[in-house]
């Protein structure tokens, strides 16, 4: 046994493509450690836990060492690498519905730890689990599918079974992202006492000071800094881990008073699902009004009703009592009508908490981004399509960003960026976002933030979910709060 946990010594990873997504990259986790990786989206941080996964793609050229605890990962056959994972190496994705089995419960999805390596769970073990992380009524909600669960509370589903053996090392990829701070600092210290050692990535360097034990900057595929989490939070060297640290620290954006008609209204609203003979209620006569030009935030604990909020309000599901007004028009005018009324086609646009998987996989991301541009009406010939991709990309900082790639291409910050362009660029007139900047660095968080706040400035009605409460504070007219489906 190695008195490191891992090690990574010289690697450099090239795609298919010749793009180098790692250069040179060293740094340990000591055994019983945690270490915290930070940068911004797309300087390398997934590529680095596909490589210590083994799961990098076909055709990637790829030097130097990796070891778990003296074993070479680096050059284990699959069959080796399929026994090591959940075992000896955890992981814990940043994507919880893309680690799900769609069609099966929660439960299942827990379970398969054990039956992957062949072995029969404890008969109590996923029960405990979601306990201790803070899921109430396990039992019923592990016989749900993902869909029934907030992507918080999938979160920590996939904590539970990615610890479930003990890991002499966990991956853990933005495991708190969909979590507020208290539910995130509380699933962080239950994962550390569950794993014996941690690779933590995260955008969220406060977090990952309270954390880790080391912190390792990264940027464009290079170590630019390392060192003690705290020290070198308190006096960084690099100007990368500077400019992190600055964008950390929201400041108010400057917004224009509010006078404008309302844009959508809920009145009375209230929402019930039934799961297993059980009728329960997620929304509770809820009012709210948005008017354009404003930017309203909502946050609350992980299954609160934020995300079944949003749905309601972008005509995603109908309501069980009350009405949804669009520009004082109803949503929804009679139990017949099988989709909603809006004024216009693209005129309530959505951005997804998951924005892996609300991107097409096989489209290029021109045909992705201009397609809202198509449904409205819009003759556009494939190069004036590409032309405003590009110039779409660039307002959220992905100018460098070839319109041909695909998604799977991208890094799941990379993607939510995508994802937020391809709803604003019809001009709707109202936008609802799910946790737009869970999945970004404090850099691109605070780009999309001024984006939005210039989207409501020019006049759309703007609602977004968000446990980043001081970084929605800073670019929203009004927060309000939810709990137990009760807005207020």
């Amino acid at each position: 046994m190695s008195d490191s946990a891992l090690r990574i010594e010289s690697l450099s990873v090239t795609y298919p493509n010749g793009f180098e997504a790692l250069s040179d990259v060293s740094f340990s986790v000591p055994v019983d450690a945690a270490v915290g990786i930070v940068g911004a989206s797309g300087c390398g941080k997934s590529t680095l836990i596909r490589a210590i996964l083994g799961l990098l793609p076909e055709g990637c050229h790829v030097s130097g060492e990796i070891t778990v605890g003296g074993h070479d990962v680096l050059h284990a056959d699959h069959a080796i690498m399929r026994a090591w994972r959940g075992r000896l190496i955890g992981y814990v994705g940043q994507d919880p519905f893309g680690a799900c089995d769609p069609l099966r419960s929660v439960r299942h999805h827990i379970e398969e730890a054990w039956y992957v390596h062949r072995l029969r769970p404890p008969a109590d073990a996923v029960s405990e689990g979601l306990t201790s992380l803070g899921v109430a009524d396990p039992a019923r909600r592990a016989s749900q599918r993902p869909h029934q669960w907030s992507g918080g509370m999938l979160q920590r589903a996939t904590t539970v079974a990615a610890t479930a053996h003990r890991p002499l090392i966990t991956l853990a990829d933005e495991p708190t992202s969909a979590l507020d701070t208290d539910l995130g600092d509380g699933s962080l210290i239950l994962l550390r006492k569950s794993c014996r050692s941690l690779l933590l990535v995260s955008h969220d360097l406060a977090s990952v000071a309270r954390h880790t034990d080391q912190l390792v900057v990264f940027d464009r595929g290079r170590v630019v800094e390392a060192g003690q989490a705290q020290a070198l939070l308190s006096s960084p060297r690099s100007t990368v881990t500077r400019s992190l640290l600055e964008s950390s620290n929201p400041q108010p954006l400057r917004r224009s008073p509010v006078s404008a008609p309302a844009a959508v209204e809920l009145r009375s609203v209230s929402k019930e699902y039934a799961v297993a003979g059980h009728r329960t209620p997620v929304i509770v006569d809820a009012d709210l009004t948005i008017h354009r030009g404003e930017i309203v935030g909502v946050v609350g604990p992980s299954g609160s009703g934020k995300s079944t909020l949003l749905r309601l309000l972008s005509g995603q599901e109908r309501p069980d009592g009350g009405d949804v007004l669009t520009e004082g028009e109803p949503l929804w005018r009679g139990p017949r009508q099988r989709s909603p009324r809006v004024p216009r086609r693209g005129w309530i646009m959505p951005v997804f908490q998951d924005p892996v998987t609300s991107l097409d996989p096989r489209w290029p991301l021109w045909r992705t981004i201009t397609e809202p541009l198509v449904l409205r009406g819009g003759r556009l010939s494939r190069s004036q399509r590409r032309q405003h991709a590009a110039a779409a990309l660039e307002k959220v900082g992905l100018g460098h960003i070839n319109v041909t790639r695909t998604p799977g291409s991208l890094s799941v910050g990379e993607c939510q960026r995508v994802a937020i362009v391809r709803a604003v660029i019809a001009n709707p007139g109202l936008i609802v976002a799910d946790e737009p900047t869970a999945s970004l660095d404090v850099e691109a968080a605070a780009n999309i933030a001024s984006f939005l706040r210039a989207l409501a400035d020019e006049g759309a009605a703007v609602l977004v979910v968000s446990h980043d409460e001081q970084r929605l504070r800073s670019y929203a007219d009004r927060v309000l709060r939810m709990r137990e489906g009760k807005v207020t």
